[in-house]
């Protein structure tokens, strides 16, 4: 069965240029690659047309920034209208898939007839970084699992969006991310919707997948220096992703205010404020959004 493709672009086409080198070099190649890229511009379009990728890669420029889960939308609805009918692996541009990344993720998906399957997600360097994450109810917090260690495979709650293979079934009854979230959370949210719908998950482990994590964003950045358009938008959409999918109130509430209480701590009024703005009014989000050079539709 074929495979699909999706990366997003935001102003970072070199490190894009080097992930799509890294797919065609794989033992097993995408059989068609959509980049979206976002908030486009005469210079990007010009490095990804000078490339000689050397497998088929299709483009979609964007004149606006529309966050990760409407661009990685705007590929896979591109490949459905050609009549694709496979498995869509939606990657971060910000990796490089090690030789046999896409060969793994689909044996296994193919073994353990999951809706979504991952990989492991190491640095530079090598080192474990994730690939799976828990959540927490007691205070709708989110993490990541230790390690895995040979066949033994801990405990995970949802995939990681850096490497998320959706297969066809799960892509015909779950339909696609909600881009209620611009960034951040879509697929957590996308995983509870597919295993509410019957599929299952599963953790590619020799999958192997190197990910410049938060180079784009700035998301992994020291904890207290996170940008502030990416921390107030993170504890947004995680409020965002526990009320959607059932998680007990009082969790809720209290994860949300310890968040605040941190960064009272702080000293980071501005973001104490704006964080509860956007968080009860999908109006001020917009803005928020578009201020920061997005590009929001309410969909709720």
């Amino acid at each position: 069965m074929q495979t699909c493709a999706v990366l997003v672009n935001y102003k970072n086409a070199a490190l894009t240029v080097r992930c799509l080198h890294a797919l065609a070099q794989g033992t097993v190649k995408p059989d068609l690659i959509y980049v979206i890229d976002n908030a486009t511009c005469e210079e990007s379009q010009k490095v990804f047309q000078s490339e000689d990728f050397s497998i088929p890669v299709k483009f979609i420029w964007n004149k606006h920034n529309v966050g990760f889960a409407a661009a990685n939308n705007q590929g896979v609805r591109a490949a459905l209208a050609e009549g694709f009918e496979g498995f869509v692996w939606l990657i971060n541009n910000d990796t490089e898939p090690k030789g046999t990344a896409l060969e793994m993720l689909l044996q296994k998906a193919k073994e353990s007839g999951a809706g979504i399957t991952g990989s492991l997600i190491v640095d530079e360097k090598g080192n474990y970084i994730g690939g799976a994450g828990t959540a927490h109810a007691k205070f709708a917090s989110v993490g990541r699992p230790q390690a895995p260690q040979g066949s033994n495979v801990p405990h995970f709650d949802y995939i990681e969006g850096a490497s998320f293979l959706i297969s066809p079934e799960c892509i015909k009854k779950v339909g696609l991310l909600s881009e209620d979230f611009f960034l951040y959370f879509e697929e957590s949210d996308y995983c509870y919707r597919a295993k509410k719908a019957g599929f299952s998950l599963a953790w590619a482990t020799e999958s192997v997948v190197s990910h410049r994590i938060g180079s784009s964003t700035g998301s992994e950045n020291a904890k207290g220096c996170v940008p502030f358009f990416i921390d107030c938008l993170m504890i947004r959409n995680r409020i965002h992703f526990a009320k959607r999918n059932g998680f007990p109130a009082v969790g809720i509430w209290a994860g949300f205010l310890i968040s605040l209480a941190i960064r009272i701590k702080r000293r980071q009024l501005n973001r104490v404020l704006k964080i509860i703005e956007i968080t009860f009014s999908t109006k001020r989000l917009k803005k928020f959004i578009e201020s920061n050079g997005g590009y929001y539709e309410i969909h709720e």
